[in-house]
């Protein structure tokens, strides 16, 4: 990977900006971990902004029980680094999972962000009841890649993983093999109880804060359709296409900071 993060951090030099300097807090999604922003860090980074990636809490190793990680560990993680950041409003990015994150932090905090960016994001309705959950969301998806046995519930219910022969085709079907293996192996084993919580959202609150949504046009994990369908549904205040699949982070790292710089403009609108 040093090498691809050497090639991003080049591209990235040749990144527009805006005048401006954004803290940027990237949450990942599910089966992934901080550690999967890297390359769009090191861009964001060239491009003059702050980034720092949160690493949700039931990640191997981290000293969390998976089986009692709740939503509201997730969103206190996140709070806790946007007040680390020091700064305020921030720019929270959520990919995949990580969109019910942002929303439920959104909900919790409208006065700490400025912007909140969704990645090929599961996105929840406002004034839904009692909220969608991304279970929900992902049940109402017909035209992705899953198949009946792609996602695999431990024996304890405690976690999720996805099925490693379908991991490449769902996550990094737009990606070279080597990079789509080293993708796959990356994927961890994911606490169960989050993906099943609603997160209930206010006009009030959630919807003050602007929002946009990167649409990945290849994406075989969250499809197309159901990103387009849950933006149309919400309060998106600008849509930007990006041509890849589910995790542009990994595979198109400089071309994601320019999207995700884009989104978080709101003069570029």
């Amino acid at each position: 990977m040093n090498l691809l993060r050497s090639a991003a951090l080049l591209a990235a030099l040749s990144l527009p900006t805006t005048g401006k300097a954004d803290t940027f807090i990237l949450v990942h999604g599910a089966f992934q971990t901080a550690e999967a922003w890297a390359l769009t860090s090191d861009a964001l980074t060239a491009a003059g902004h702050t980034a720092i990636a949160v690493d949700l809490p039931g990640r191997p190793g981290d000293g969390h029980d998976p089986a009692k990680v709740t939503m509201d560990d997730h969103v206190a993680a996140v709070r806790a680094a946007i007040e680390g950041a020091g700064v305020s409003p921030v720019v929270l990015v959520g990919h995949s999972f990580g969109g019910m994150t942002i929303s439920a932090v959104a909900e919790s905090a409208p006065e700490r962000i400025a912007t909140l960016v969704y990645v090929a994001a599961y996105l929840p309705a406002v004034g839904a009841s009692p909220g969608d959950s991304m279970q929900d969301l992902a049940l109402s998806d017909h035209h992705g890649g899953w198949k009946e046995d792609s996602f695999v519930i431990a024996s304890d219910y405690a976690t999720a993983s996805v099925n490693p022969r379908d991991r490449a085709a769902l996550f990094a079907n737009d990606a070279p093999a080597d990079l789509a293996e080293a993708i796959a192996s990356a994927m961890v084993d994911e606490p169960l109880t989050p993906i099943a919580t609603p997160v209930a959202l206010t006009a009030d609150r959630f919807g003050s804060v602007r929002a946009a949504y990167i649409v990945t046009l290849r994406d075989r994990a969250v499809s197309t359709d159901l990103q387009l369908t849950m933006l149309g549904r919400g309060r998106v205040a600008e849509a930007v296409p990006l041509d890849t699949g589910h995790v542009p982070h990994l595979v198109a790292p400089e071309a994601l900071a320019a999207a995700l710089i884009r989104a978080a403009t709101p003069e570029l609108e």
